[in-house]
This record gives C-alpha cells, sequence and structure tokens, in this order.
C-alpha cells in the first residue's frame, strides 16, 4: 500500500466569487504572462474554465493561489463578474504559499504528444493539418510518450516549427526521405533531423533526393550529430543549423556543380 497522509485538514467550499474581490499576492505569485491571459480570454468557455483555488481574507476579499490567468482574464471580459472557486482554510500567507507550491510541485504538465492527440480528437485545425503531411509521408505521431515504432515520431514541436518555417512540401520531402534512408530505424523521425532536411529542401528545391538518401543511409546519426557538434563549437548555432551545414557538407563532397546551401532558418 502506498503512504497515505490521513490529516487531510479542513473541507473547503465551492463558491461563485465576484472577481474584484480577488486579490493576487505577488509575495509567491509568478508575474502574469499576458500571452496566456490572451489565450484564455480568445477561448474563454466555462466548459474548461475550471475552479480556481483562493484563500479568503480578513477583509472579505481572496488571494488567488492557483489560476491567477484564469482570475486576469475574467476580469477582462464583458460578459463575466463571477468566477467558480474552491475556497480553502489557508490562514497566512505563508500557508498560502505552501499550497501554491504543492499544486504546482504535483501538476504534471501535459505533454505535447498528448495534446496533439487531444487536438485530433477536438478537430483542432492546427493538429488536423499535421496528421495531413506526416499521412503524405506515411508518417504518423506515437500513440504515448515513451512508445517507439518505424514510421511514428515523438517529435510534435519539430513538426510544428518545420511546417511553420518551412512549409508543407518541404517538411514532407524531409520525412519522406528519412524514411527511405533508415527504413527500420524506429528512431529515425527526430526533431532536429525533421528541421534540418526540410531546411535544405526548402533552401534548395533542386536538391537530388537520391543522393541525399545515399548519404543518409551511409551515416548514423550518431556520427552526422558529432559532426555537427564540431561546427558548433567552431562557429555556434542552433543544432538544426549545425546538423543543415554537415549534411549538406556531406552532399556536396565531391561535386563541382549543382552544390547545395544550407539555407536560412527562417
Amino acid at each position: 500500500m502506498p503512504e497515505i497522509n490521513a490529516q487531510v485538514g479542513k473541507r473547503p467550499t465551492l463558491e461563485w466569487v465576484p472577481v474584484e474581490k480577488i486579490l493576487v499576492d505577488h509575495n509567491y505569485q509568478r508575474e502574469i504572462r499576458p500571452h496566456l491571459v490572451e489565450r484564455i480570454l480568445a477561448n474563454f468557455a466555462w466548459d474548461h474554465f475550471g475552479a480556481v483555488v483562493l484563500a479568503p481574507q480578513p477583509d472579505g476579499t481572496y488571494h488567488v493561489t492557483d489560476g491567477q490567468h484564469r482570475v486576469k482574464a475574467a476580469s477582462l471580459h464583458p460578459n463575466v463578474t463571477e468566477v467558480p472557486a474552491l475556497v480553502i482554510a489557508a490562514d497566512s500567507t505563508s500557508a498560502e504559499a505552501k499550497n501554491f507550491l504543492v499544486i504546482n510541485r504535483d501538476r504534471q504538465a501535459v505533454n505535447a504528444i498528448d495534446r496533439y492527440w487531444a487536438g485530433i480528437a477536438a478537430g483542432d485545425p492546427d493538429c488536423l493539418h499535421m496528421a495531413e503531411v506526416l499521412k503524405t509521408a506515411n508518417c504518423d505521431v506515437v500513440p504515448s510518450l515513451g512508445e517507439i515504432a518505424v514510421g511514428l515520431t515523438a517529435s510534435v514541436y519539430a513538426v510544428q516549427r518545420a511546417l511553420a518555417r518551412h512549409g508543407d512540401k518541404a517538411v514532407t520531402d524531409a520525412l519522406t526521405l528519412i524514411r527511405r534512408a533508415w527504413p527500420d530505424d524506429a528512431k529515425a523521425l527526430r526533431g532536429t533531423l525533421i528541421l534540418a532536411l526540410a531546411r535544405l529542401f526548402r533552401a534548395n528545391p533542386a536538391l537530388d533526393r537520391e543522393r541525399m538518401r545515399q548519404v543518409l543511409a551511409g551515416q548514423s546519426f550518431a556520427q552526422l550529430t558529432a559532426h555537427a557538434e564540431g561546427f558548433r563549437k567552431l562557429s555556434g548555432g542552433s543544432a538544426e543549423t549545425a546538423l543543415s551545414k554537415t549534411i549538406s557538407e556531406l552532399y556536396n563532397k565531391g561535386l563541382s556543380k549543382n552544390i547545395i546551401y544550407f539555407g536560412a532558418a527562417a
């Protein structure tokens, strides 16, 4: 049996609290991030607002210990005057701060893979677009974190960035080439490699795909990254840039014309 804390404390109450009575104690709260408030406002709906956690004060106000961005968004919404709240029995700033730390320490962040699949189920256009590009290259996202298989990628953020920076065609070409170069490697669809190749395809429309396949097939990912690290030590830059330089150098070896360039990061 796991260890259980039997001292569960006083039960909180569930209330609708006027937003003008809710304050933020900056002794322990983080600074407001405006882009998060804007995102909540843009998608405001009670179905996914949830209950904020508040601590009552002697003067009749409340300190927010969890949900300050939602409270801020609610205060800016023209049709919202109250928010649902779990009102706890914290009787001091230190007790509030401890509650804040415990809530945030024990909260498990939703990873990019779970967000992607939730987006697919919800019909999110960006996730559906990404799914279509992956499907075109005979690829997909792993079902969950830690699961790997040939043709699947866990690099959701990298694919999203590659699509935004380099476009659908470059990403499709990159994914297809990786599959052709390392058809049996379950870890082939790495984020840095997808970004680096998409960058090369965008910068070099006439790139010889068969030559590039042979270049990659003749190297392991470890060899490519070791070479790329050499570039980074000499000239700095991102891992994507270093890998793009490495691959273009290998591709251009022995060529006197039709060489490729690693292009701008975009």
